[in-house]
This record gives structure tokens, C-alpha cells and sequence, in this order.
């Protein structure tokens, strides 16, 4: 059937594909919307006890350097309270592997046009063929370079949204410090964002395993695949 309407099989379902793939990336990138609870139980004299609690947001971009809470916690001094930051996030990774993301689901479309109404054109124009697959390579190097840094950003998040294991209450200074005490009270779900990173990878896979597919149709692979012209014979030599 692919054959009957000039274009290959490879490249009618491959677009296709690429693009329900990239949606699932940066969608599962973008959807988590979680919170961060952490309270400090503070002793005033021998018996007072209060309690002061906070909640942060933890969501696109994942930029924690502008997360604030309030701080001191137990006591508020004459000057007022002051603002305190997460201590990292993942901003620039995140919105990047967004960024591929959305740059391959735009080509996939205009590519998937193209196959669908300009096949002939397509075929006709080495130009073309060629720039499609210089364009997939320089996809699959975005998915890897993406994902890589999405997956490090990742950890990142984890590690720093967790106040016990990156020093957070440390930070916080006496207020979480005896005869205070600082506990974490909820905790992002992340699953999510594992997802997205799977997507990312998976994304590069299918991006370097149809290279193949272009390549056979550029003309470097024609030109290399090309039987050799036999040798004319002379009749005036026999």
C-alpha cells in the first residue's frame, strides 16, 4: 500500500510515531504540580511549644532558587522575617528537554505534510532527502543531549527536595536545631518525571534506529549501491 502512493513505509508510519512520542515527553515533563511540607516545632522557655509550618511548590520549570519560605521559623525578630530559597532546581535542563520536545513535534508534522502532498517533490529533490536526514541526525543528538541532562536534572530535584539528605534544615540554622526540631512533612511524587525521562531516551532509539531508513534514500547510499557498468566489448578488438 506505501508502494501504491509513492512514498516508503518507513517514512509514513515513522512521523507519526516520532510525534506521539514527543508529546508523551514533554507532557509528562510539564503535568507535575507537587508540594513540598516541612515543619519546625519550636520550644519557647521550658514548656511553650509552637508550631510553624510552610509549603512549597514544586512544578514547571522547577525553578527552586525562587521558591521561598519565611525564616526564622520560631522567633521573629524586630526586623521582620526574611525570605529563603530552595537551595538548587533544574530549570535549564528542564525547559530545554521541553524545548526538543516541542522543536521535533513541529518537524514531525511539517515532515508528515510534506510525505503526505509533496512525495513527489520529495523524491524528485536530493536536496530535500538530504536535509531530512541531516535534520534526524541532529534530532537524535537533541534527544540524547536532552534526555542526559533532563535524567541529571532529575536527580538533582530529588536530592534537593528531600531537606534531610541536602542539608536544607542545616541551612535553616537554630530554628531546626535542639531544643528545635525541623521534620518534612510531604514529599513530591516524581513518577511522573521518571516516565518523561524513559520518553526521552525511547525518543532517541526510534529517532537512530530510522537514520537507516533515510539514509537509504539519500544519494550518498544510492551512489555507494550502484552496480558497476560493465565493460563494453569492441567488436573491432575481437
Amino acid at each position: 500500500m506505501c508502494g501504491e502512493i509513492g512514498f516508503s513505509c518507513s517514512k509514513a508510519y515513522r512521523k507519526p510515531t516520532s510525534k506521539i512520542l514527543s508529546i508523551f515527553a514533554f507532557a509528562t515533563t510539564v503535568s507535575l504540580d507537587e508540594r513540598i511540607g516541612f515543619h519546625a516545632v519550636c520550644i519557647n522557655g521550658t514548656q511553650n511549644k509552637t508550631t510553624a509550618t510552610e509549603r512549597i511548590q514544586v512544578a514547571y520549570p522547577y525553578d527552586l532558587h525562587n521558591e521561598y519560605f519565611m525564616v526564622p521559623l520560631c522567633t521573629t525578630p524586630p526586623s521582620g522575617p526574611s525570605q529563603m530559597a530552595l537551595l538548587e532546581g533544574a530549570k535549564s535542563s528542564a525547559e530545554f528537554y521541553v524545548f526538543v520536545g516541542v522543536v521535533v513535534f513541529l518537524y514531525c508534522l511539517a515532515a508528515l505534510a510534506l510525505y503526505l502532498l509533496f512525495d513527489e517533490l520529495y523524491r524528485s529533490n536530493t536536496n530535500i532527502v538530504t536535509a531530512d536526514f541531516i535534520i534526524s541526525i541532529v534530532i537524535t543528538l537533541f534527544w540524547l543531549i536532552g534526555s542526559s541532562a533532563w535524567a541529571q536534572g532529575l536527580v538533582n530535584l530529588k536530592y534537593y527536595t528531600d531537606f534531610d539528605k541536602c542539608g536544607q534544615f542545616d541551612e535553616i540554622g537554630a530554628d531546626c536545631k535542639a531544643p528545635n526540631q525541623c521534620v518534612q512533612t510531604e514529599f513530591p511524587n516524581f513518577a511522573s518525571l521518571n516516565v518523561s525521562v524513559i520518553f526521552g531516551f525511547l525518543n532517541m532509539l526510534v529517532w537512530a534506529g530510522n537514520l537507516w531508513f533515510l539514509y537509504k534514500e539519500t544519494p550518498w547510499f544510492k551512489v555507494r549501491s550502484k552496480p558497476p557498468q560493465e565493460a563494453s566489448t569492441d567488436p573491432q578488438r575481437i
